[in-house]
């Protein structure tokens, strides 16, 4: 998973080379409201869990064994690596 800041358009964004887009589920359940997933071709990355310590839309995720943040801010993400 590439880290940077990127520019959101509307719930998607490019990361290097992924186009990624973060999505509600439809149907309730215990799982989080969103979750990240690749297009084309379509992958599921990971839930997005919330951080409740911050006001922002901040999110927790893993990707191939390694946990990361993301952060929504009005027209940008913001993808982290946590050790």
């Amino acid at each position: 998973m590439e880290t940077g800041t990127y520019i959101l358009h509307e719930n998607g964004f490019l990361a290097g080379n992924k186009k990624l887009v973060i999505r509600e589920r439809k149907k309730h359940s215990t799982k989080p409201k969103f979750y990240l997933a690749q297009l084309e071709p379509f992958e599921y990355i990971s839930s997005l869990f919330p951080v409740p310590t911050t006001s922002e839309e901040e999110f927790t995720f893993d990707y191939e064994k390694q946990l990361y943040s993301l952060r929504k801010m009005k027209n940008l993400v913001e993808i982290q690596k946590l050790e």
